[in-house]
Protein backbone atom coordinates (compact mmCIF):
# COMPACT_ATOMS: atom_id res chain seq x y z
CA UNK A 1 0.00 0.00 0.00
CA UNK A 2 1.08 3.51 -1.23
CA UNK A 3 0.99 5.99 1.89
CA UNK A 4 2.38 9.51 1.94
CA UNK A 5 3.43 11.28 5.19
CA UNK A 6 3.26 15.20 5.76
CA UNK A 7 5.38 16.48 8.77
CA UNK A 8 7.78 14.43 10.36
CA UNK A 9 8.04 15.90 13.41
CA UNK A 10 7.40 13.88 16.87
CA UNK A 11 4.21 12.58 16.04
CA UNK A 12 5.24 12.35 12.26
CA UNK A 13 8.42 10.39 13.43
CA UNK A 14 6.53 7.76 15.18
CA UNK A 15 4.30 6.72 12.20
CA UNK A 16 7.02 6.84 10.18
CA UNK A 17 9.22 4.14 12.50
CA UNK A 18 5.57 1.73 12.73
CA UNK A 19 5.11 2.30 8.95
CA UNK A 20 8.19 2.12 7.17
CA UNK A 21 8.57 -1.71 5.93
CA UNK A 22 5.52 -2.58 6.11
CA UNK A 23 3.97 0.21 3.66
CA UNK A 24 5.28 1.55 0.53
CA UNK A 25 6.18 5.30 2.31
CA UNK A 26 6.88 8.71 1.50
CA UNK A 27 7.88 11.31 3.45
CA UNK A 28 6.84 15.32 2.81
CA UNK A 29 8.39 18.13 5.72
CA UNK A 30 9.08 22.18 4.90
CA UNK A 31 12.27 21.09 6.85
CA UNK A 32 14.70 19.42 4.29
CA UNK A 33 17.22 18.54 6.86
CA UNK A 34 14.61 17.30 9.34
CA UNK A 35 12.98 15.05 6.43
CA UNK A 36 16.03 13.88 5.04
CA UNK A 37 17.30 12.58 8.19
CA UNK A 38 14.08 10.52 9.17
CA UNK A 39 14.22 8.82 5.26
CA UNK A 40 17.44 7.94 5.73
CA UNK A 41 17.27 6.42 9.25
CA UNK A 42 13.69 4.81 8.12
CA UNK A 43 15.09 4.26 4.15
CA UNK A 44 11.94 5.75 2.92
CA UNK A 45 11.87 7.69 0.32
CA UNK A 46 10.76 12.07 -0.04
CA UNK A 47 9.21 14.59 -2.75
CA UNK A 48 10.96 18.13 -2.25
CA UNK A 49 6.68 19.55 -2.97
CA UNK A 50 3.86 18.80 -1.30
CA UNK A 51 1.87 18.65 -4.47
CA UNK A 52 4.05 15.68 -5.49
CA UNK A 53 2.64 13.41 -2.26
CA UNK A 54 -0.54 13.20 -4.45
CA UNK A 55 1.03 10.64 -6.30
CA UNK A 56 0.51 7.91 -3.31
CA UNK A 57 -2.76 8.09 -3.10
CA UNK A 58 -3.60 8.15 0.45
CA UNK A 59 -1.76 10.99 2.80
CA UNK A 60 -1.24 11.05 6.52
CA UNK A 61 -1.46 15.05 7.54
CA UNK A 62 1.02 15.18 10.58
CA UNK A 63 0.86 18.72 10.95
CA UNK A 64 -0.24 21.31 12.89
CA UNK A 65 -3.91 22.08 13.00
CA UNK A 66 -3.35 25.41 10.53
CA UNK A 67 -1.29 23.28 8.42
CA UNK A 68 -4.15 21.16 8.10
CA UNK A 69 -6.11 23.70 6.24
CA UNK A 70 -2.98 24.64 3.93
CA UNK A 71 -2.36 21.22 3.12
CA UNK A 72 -6.35 20.35 2.07
CA UNK A 73 -6.49 23.89 0.24
CA UNK A 74 -3.58 23.14 -2.23
CA UNK A 75 -4.68 19.15 -2.62
CA UNK A 76 -8.33 20.77 -3.53
CA UNK A 77 -6.44 22.57 -6.44
CA UNK A 78 -4.35 19.80 -7.85
CA UNK A 79 -7.24 17.53 -9.58
CA UNK A 80 -6.74 14.23 -8.63
CA UNK A 81 -8.21 11.80 -6.33
CA UNK A 82 -6.78 11.68 -2.71
CA UNK A 83 -7.60 10.11 0.56
CA UNK A 84 -6.35 12.47 3.04
CA UNK A 85 -6.23 11.37 7.05
CA UNK A 86 -6.08 13.97 9.40
CA UNK A 87 -4.22 13.19 12.65
CA UNK A 88 -4.60 16.70 14.40
CA UNK A 89 -6.75 16.64 17.40
CA UNK A 90 -8.21 19.47 16.82
CA UNK A 91 -9.69 19.54 13.46
CA UNK A 92 -13.36 18.31 13.11
CA UNK A 93 -14.37 15.57 10.80
CA UNK A 94 -17.25 18.11 9.81
CA UNK A 95 -14.36 20.88 9.22
CA UNK A 96 -12.05 18.53 6.77
CA UNK A 97 -15.81 17.47 4.68
CA UNK A 98 -16.66 21.37 4.46
CA UNK A 99 -13.05 22.65 3.06
CA UNK A 100 -12.43 19.37 0.99
CA UNK A 101 -13.45 19.79 -2.31
CA UNK A 102 -15.06 16.42 -3.88
CA UNK A 103 -11.96 14.76 -5.16
CA UNK A 104 -10.46 15.24 -1.47
CA UNK A 105 -11.77 12.56 0.56
CA UNK A 106 -10.91 13.14 4.24
CA UNK A 107 -11.23 10.81 7.55
CA UNK A 108 -10.34 11.88 11.33
CA UNK A 109 -8.26 9.13 13.10
CA UNK A 110 -7.06 10.42 16.25
CA UNK A 111 -4.61 9.01 19.39
CA UNK A 112 -5.56 8.81 22.97
CA UNK A 113 -1.83 8.72 23.56
CA UNK A 114 1.28 10.97 23.64
CA UNK A 115 4.07 11.54 21.20
CA UNK A 116 6.78 10.73 23.93
CA UNK A 117 4.99 7.46 25.49
CA UNK A 118 4.80 6.32 21.74
CA UNK A 119 7.82 6.65 20.78
CA UNK A 120 9.29 4.66 23.74
CA UNK A 121 7.40 1.94 22.20
CA UNK A 122 3.52 2.28 24.04
CA UNK A 123 0.77 1.64 21.66
CA UNK A 124 -2.02 3.85 22.01
CA UNK A 125 -6.30 3.25 21.45
CA UNK A 126 -6.43 5.21 17.93
CA UNK A 127 -10.08 5.93 16.77
CA UNK A 128 -11.29 6.06 12.97
CA UNK A 129 -13.85 7.78 12.35
CA UNK A 130 -16.57 5.60 11.41
CA UNK A 131 -17.19 7.84 8.12
CA UNK A 132 -16.68 7.63 5.28
CA UNK A 133 -17.30 3.82 5.94
CA UNK A 134 -15.94 2.48 2.43
CA UNK A 135 -12.16 3.47 3.57
CA UNK A 136 -12.76 2.66 6.88
CA UNK A 137 -11.04 -1.11 6.65
CA UNK A 138 -8.28 0.78 4.44
CA UNK A 139 -7.89 2.87 8.26
CA UNK A 140 -7.70 -0.33 10.26
CA UNK A 141 -4.63 -1.88 8.03
CA UNK A 142 -2.55 0.83 8.63
CA UNK A 143 -3.24 1.86 11.82
CA UNK A 144 -3.36 -1.50 13.46
CA UNK A 145 0.33 -1.81 12.85
CA UNK A 146 0.48 1.75 15.42
CA UNK A 147 -1.56 0.83 18.40
CA UNK A 148 -5.15 -0.31 19.21
CA UNK A 149 -7.94 0.45 17.33
CA UNK A 150 -11.67 1.40 17.38
CA UNK A 151 -14.19 2.76 15.20
CA UNK A 152 -16.21 5.62 16.02
CA UNK A 153 -16.72 9.44 16.18
CA UNK A 154 -13.06 10.51 16.40
CA UNK A 155 -13.49 13.93 17.50
CA UNK A 156 -14.36 12.38 20.69
CA UNK A 157 -11.08 12.06 21.54
CA UNK A 158 -10.88 15.56 21.72
CA UNK A 159 -12.73 15.77 24.66
CA UNK A 160 -10.76 12.49 26.32
CA UNK A 161 -7.10 14.15 25.64
CA UNK A 162 -8.42 17.44 27.09
CA UNK A 163 -10.02 15.97 30.17
CA UNK A 164 -6.42 13.85 30.61
CA UNK A 165 -4.16 16.78 30.23
CA UNK A 166 -6.15 19.20 32.41
CA UNK A 167 -5.97 16.27 35.27
CA UNK A 168 -2.74 15.56 34.98
CA UNK A 169 -1.65 18.96 35.35
CA UNK A 170 -3.78 20.06 37.95
CA UNK A 171 -2.01 16.95 39.65
CA UNK A 172 1.30 18.24 38.35
CA UNK A 173 0.60 21.64 39.71
CA UNK A 174 -0.95 20.66 42.98
CA UNK A 175 2.93 18.52 43.91
CA UNK A 176 4.10 21.31 43.52
CA UNK A 177 2.07 23.48 45.77
CA UNK A 178 1.58 20.81 48.25
CA UNK A 179 5.92 20.25 48.51
CA UNK A 180 6.50 24.64 48.58
CA UNK A 181 4.44 24.20 51.70
CA UNK A 182 6.03 21.65 53.03
CA UNK A 183 9.34 24.30 51.86
CA UNK A 184 11.15 21.66 49.81
CA UNK A 185 11.74 23.20 46.40
CA UNK A 186 14.38 21.62 45.14
CA UNK A 187 13.79 21.48 41.20
CA UNK A 188 15.27 18.31 40.75
CA UNK A 189 13.58 16.73 43.45
CA UNK A 190 9.91 18.51 42.89
CA UNK A 191 11.08 17.23 39.03
CA UNK A 192 11.53 13.36 40.25
CA UNK A 193 8.54 13.39 42.47
CA UNK A 194 6.18 14.52 39.42
CA UNK A 195 8.17 12.62 36.87
CA UNK A 196 9.20 9.41 38.63
CA UNK A 197 6.58 8.64 41.88
CA UNK A 198 3.71 10.96 40.03
CA UNK A 199 3.86 9.78 36.60
CA UNK A 200 4.64 6.07 37.77
CA UNK A 201 1.88 5.38 40.02
CA UNK A 202 -0.72 6.85 37.39
CA UNK A 203 0.90 4.22 35.10
CA UNK A 204 0.36 1.49 38.03
CA UNK A 205 -2.84 2.49 38.49
CA UNK A 206 -4.04 2.38 34.94
CA UNK A 207 -2.21 -1.34 34.74
CA UNK A 208 -4.37 -2.49 37.67
CA UNK A 209 -0.38 -2.99 39.07
CA UNK A 210 -0.25 -0.98 42.16
CA UNK A 211 1.63 -1.81 45.57
CA UNK A 212 0.26 -1.11 49.23
CA UNK A 213 0.91 2.22 49.59
CA UNK A 214 -0.62 3.25 46.57
CA UNK A 215 -3.61 1.06 46.95
CA UNK A 216 -4.39 2.54 50.51
CA UNK A 217 -3.68 6.14 49.03
CA UNK A 218 -6.51 4.97 45.98
CA UNK A 219 -9.22 3.72 48.75
CA UNK A 220 -8.61 7.25 50.88
CA UNK A 221 -9.00 9.17 47.87
CA UNK A 222 -12.46 7.30 46.40
CA UNK A 223 -14.10 7.57 50.03
CA UNK A 224 -12.64 11.04 49.53
CA UNK A 225 -14.79 11.87 46.67
CA UNK A 226 -17.89 9.25 47.16
CA UNK A 227 -18.38 11.77 50.44
CA UNK A 228 -18.21 14.72 48.37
Amino acid sequence: MDIGLVGVGRMGRVLAKALAGHMELCLFDRNSEQMHMAAEEFNISTVNHIEDIVKMGTVILAVPDHEVVSCIKIFNQIKEPITVINIATNVAQHMLEQMAAPHVKCICIKFIGHADEMALGQRPVIVINQFPADIVPQMVEIFQLVGQVRIGRADIVHTINTIAAEKALEAAVGIEEALKKQKITDPVIVNSAIKQVAAGILKAYADGNMGPFAREIVQSVKSKISKD
